[in-house]
């Protein structure tokens, strides 16, 4: 069933809810072609329309550029705010603008070889592209996949052009990996992958045609290599709930430049006792000037016509529009005045919001690079291996400016009623208080070292420096 919780504007605009429910089979069913063409035919015409019109709202592409034209001389202006992407793009610069911090302390051979994988495979650009795709679609996928030199790589995919499968059980298992794409003639093509193997098909005639499977196309993964990244447990986008707000906001900006556009083209009046001729229409409107004479020029009125003046409620509108969107987006405004020179506490509750949605968003995402680290250690002959994956910790930063100085004065204040450690960790600079603490014990026994290494702490002279110069 479709959860309508949140799509009643796609409902007013398309008369049906898309379904955001996972694909789920039985568990231990086998794919086939006539499973697989119901399951991209499902797939394209219920979850499809809600992901491209997402995506069309990130590029800028709102119902306002598709309205019918208005009949001539009527201004017909065609304005959209591009809050979708701003908003995108604020999140996720806070949220995974710094790269993840990745450790396996315990075990340094798995440790190295993660870090040779990140650089192998610019994991911070991958991750990225996860997490932005993930905010836009309210889920992404990322994709392994051994390279031409036989080692382990992966690619982020998105939610237009792939799925996952799961099993009906409690566990909720993934059991396929479905990728497609249309050719030059418009006919599908992909694969889609299970535990073993990769499996190419396309479209034939009414249906597909799965080729089978060689011992090239085997994988070592040892499970379907394919990775799921959600937003939220609704797999709501980020900027989903506030569109009709944000469509609401393009037309009232459409319509106030269209009646800026409308005063600008204002008529003039003149009233006379005679018909003003055709030469002189075009003096007035040449020299600006209107000079009207004769018996009943006392008579004579010249002004514009005045127009309805709905500015004031104009600008309410679009005030009220502006702060709902971010509000109810919950990603602040960052340029907005009054957020700039917040500071200490006042900037914190400004950014509570944001940060919950990012505490959540951060417990799934790092459960979904767990699975990712699964993965590799099943992949043969590599420094990460078994249960080395279960050693890993993920550490996830936020990209924010801090007030250091109301830090340090916190920290220092703390200092003899909790422990240093607890102290340290007030300072958003220090990314490990334990390692921090080392680092002063070290510095204080070097300082210490180069003091009874150098010049004695007592400079009075004895016996045998006298006469000495």
């Amino acid at each position: 069933m479709a959860d309508s919780s949140f799509h009643s504007f796609y409902y007013s605009r398309t008369g049906s809810d898309p379904i955001t429910s996972d694909m789920v089979v039985p568990a231990g069913t086998k794919m086939d072609e006539k499973l697989l063409k119901e399951l991209i035919d499902h797939y394209r015409t219920e979850h499809i329309p809600r992901y491209e019109y997402l995506a069309a709202a990130f590029d800028a592409k709102y119902e306002i550029f598709g309205r019918a034209k208005k009949e001539d001389p009527k201004p017909d202006q065609r304005l959209a705010a591009d809050m979708a992407y701003d908003i995108t793009e604020t999140f996720e610069g806070y949220f995974i603008g710094i790269p993840p911090d990745i450790k396996c302390t315990d075990k340094p051979n798995a440790e190295d070889y993660l870090k040779q994988y990140a650089k192998r495979n610019n994991q911070d650009d991958v991750d990225a592209d996860l997490s932005e795709m993930a905010s836009k679609f309210g889920h992404s996928y990322e994709m392994l996949y051994q390279d031409d030199s036989g080692k382990p790589r992966s690619v982020a995919c998105s939610p237009l052009q792939a799925f996952m499968v799961y099993d009906d059980s409690v566990l909720h298992r993934p059991l396929f990996f479905v990728r497609f794409m249309l050719d030059a003639k418009q006919k599908l093509f992909g694969t889609f992958s299970d535990a073993k193997y990769v499996h190419r098909f396309k479209e034939d005639g009414s249906g597909f045609k799965i080729e089978k499977a060689g011992k090239y196309d085997s994988h070592s993964f040892g499970d379907v290599p394919a990775v799921e990244y959600l937003q939220n447990t609704s797999k709501r986008g980020l900027y989903e709930g506030v569109l009709n707000l944000i469509e609401a906001y393009n037309s009232a900006l459409s319509e106030k430049a269209n009646d800026v556009e409308y005063f600008s083209d204002a008529y003039l009046v003149i009233v006379s006792a005679q018909e003003l001729t055709q030469k002189q229409l075009e003096e007035f409107r040449e020299s600006k000037i209107i000079n009207l004479y004769g018996p009943n020029a006392s008579e004579l009125l010249a002004k514009f016509l005045e127009k309805p003046d709905a500015d004031s409620t104009q600008e309410n509108l679009l005030n009220r529009l502006e702060m709902l969107i971010f509000k109810m987006s919950m990603v602040p405004d960052i340029t907005d005045e009054t957020f700039s020179t917040a500071s200490g506490i006042a900037l914190k509750m400004r950014m509570m919001p944001m940060s919950n949605l990012a505490r959540k968003k951060e417990i799934k995402f790092i459960s979904s690079m767990m699975r990712r680290f699964k993965l590799l250690a099943n992949y043969p002959k590599t420094g990460f291996t078994e249960d080395d994956w279960e050693h890993i910790e993920i550490t996830m930063h936020r990209n924010m400016p801090e007030d250091i100085e109301s830090e340090a004065q916190v920290a220092g204040s703390l200092m003899g009623i909790v422990s240093q450690e607890t102290a340290l960790s007030t300072l958003s600079i220090v990314n490990d208080p334990a390692k921090e603490l080392q680092q002063m014990e070290s510095e204080r026994d070097s300082r210490a070292v180069s003091i009874s290494q150098g010049y004695p702490t007592n400079r009075a002279k004895g016996k045998e420096d006298e006469g000495k110069v």
